[in-house]
């Protein structure tokens, strides 16, 4: 049997792939955020001289250590798998993107160094800690850099240029490579500030000496402000990253916003309507301990927290709802009716931007409360709950958006591509809805 006519009992090769690099992202992505966040918490503490942002560092440093090596076996094995299910199609991504797979073979294995030694030597570095701290940004950029070589080939899989493959600047700087790259810079630091927030809450509650109820209650607040403020960025990159498919694969923005698949739309926006609102909670509870009283702050940020929830309700409201219909809230419906984002239109753009707008007030009022201090070991359960809540949806959110970009190659499941137009499920290509015409082709003949 043909090596390429293997298939997965049960499962089915697809859900195979799909879960393996699932899995791999969901881990990877918590270490490429870290090694970012963790060496910016040790220059914190070098220039505040507060300990807690060092044990806060060098914990997350320890969990990036363990991780590392999980997420490089899982990465090993999503290759073998793809080798062996998709032979012709990874033969072909070998041939055209020969040179990114050769960068991110020597990128991995300079992470491993830098970030080995990093740790290894955190001790011994004490007496030059910008030296330290110097090693560990340098880690957590060889790990940005690996993301963008990555990127070079998933963006390319839904937006293939239609220049020659030949063209190698066309073929790695795709429509979507820039907007998906910074969607995923901003989504890493996002996804793994609420994953320490969610971490931190758990500990305080199961904690009892008080001091560790104060370092986990800081922790919480660190780890939130770094997840909610990214996430706040999210809509805009998002909508320039939906922009560029729209204009270059139209099918496969149609697919995910007007076919089958568009209710995955209306769960990502419940799923950042549920971690708004928590994180909005969670600061109005903070600020009941802000050192220097704040009532004006808290009474703000108790109509803030009215309207993020009147916003999350928003995002559930059917495209085509009438609403008010004597004053002219009618939308949807009727025949001619053009709806450029489909359900996402158009009470979920009001919700979008009425989210990000108040959050990026509420984020604001919280921030100057934070210049004056807090009173930390003073949280209250449901607080803490919060945190844990938008730590669980976060990795959804995660689960959701990857499965939606993947989704969108399938053209409403009739064919479903590999390469979006080009290379279909079976590793069958088609010259016919093919921008890159017959050098994709040539390159494809030559990997059989």
């Amino acid at each position: 049997m043909p090596i390429g006519d293997l298939d997965v009992p049960v499962i089915g090769k697809n859900v195979t792939i799909a879960v393996l690099v699932q899995t791999h992202i969901l881990i990877a992505t918590l270490i490429l955020g870290a090694s970012l966040i963790a060496p910016t918490a040790e220059y914190l503490g070098m220039v505040t001289k507060q300990p807690r942002y060092e044990r806060f560092a060098r914990n997350l440093a320890r969990l990036i250590v363990i991780l590392f090596a999980t997420g490089s076996a899982l990465a090993i094995t999503f290759v073998l798998a793809l080798v062996t299910l998709f032979p012709i199609f990874f033969s072909y991504l070998q041939n055209i993107f020969f040179w990114v797979f050769l960068v991110e073979a020597f990128l991995f294995l300079g992470v491993i160094i830098v970030l080995y030694a990093w740790y290894s030597v955190w001790d011994k570095l004490a007496y030059r800690k910008s030296l330290h701290v110097v090693f560990g940004f340098v880690a957590g950029g060889i790990g940005l850099i690996q993301m963008t070589m990555i990127n070079v080939i998933a963006s390319y899989m839904l937006t293939p240029s239609e220049a020659p493959v030949t063209d190698v600047a066309s073929t790695y700087l795709n429509p979507t490579f820039v907007p998906l790259n910074m969607h995923r810079f901003v989504g890493n630091l996002s996804y793994v500030g609420f994953l320490i927030a969610g971490w931190a809450a758990w500990r305080y509650l199961r904690s009892t000496g008080e001091e560790d109820r104060e370092y986990y209650d800081w922790m919480g607040h660190f780890g939130l402000l770094w997840g909610f403020g990214f996430l706040l960025l999210q809509p805009i990159i998002g909508y320039g990253y939906l922009k560029a498919i729209r204009e270059s694969s139209p099918e496969a923005f149609n697919t995910i916003m007007l076919g089958d698949k568009s209710w995955l739309f209306i769960l990502l926006m419940v799923e950042l309507g549920i971690m708004g609102v928590a994180s909005v909670a969670y600061f109005l509870h903070k600020l009941r301990f802000a050192v220097r009283p704040m009532e004006n702050l808290r009474k703000l940020s108790v109509g803030a927290f009215a309207l993020m929830a009147l916003f999350s309700v928003l995002n559930v409201i059917p495209a085509d709802a009438s609403i008010v219909p004597q004053i002219g809230l009618v939308f949807g419906g009727g025949e001619g009716t053009q709806i450029p984002l489909g359900s996402m239109y158009p009470w979920k753009y009001i919700g979008l931007i009425g989210l990000t707008l108040v959050g990026f007030f509420v984020l604001a009022l919280y921030l100057r409360a934070t210049a004056s201090g807090f009173v930390w070991g003073r949280a209250s359960r449901w607080s803490q709950y919060a945190l844990m809540v938008s730590a669980v949806v976060v990795v959804l959110t995660m689960v959701t958006m990857g499965y939606t970009r993947e989704t969108a190659r399938r053209v409403d499941n009739d064919p479903g591509y590999l390469i979006y137009g080009c290379i279909t499920l079976q590793q069958q290509f088609t010259p016919e809805t093919c921008a890159a015409g017959e050098s994709l082709l040539q390159n494809v003949e030559g990997s059989r």
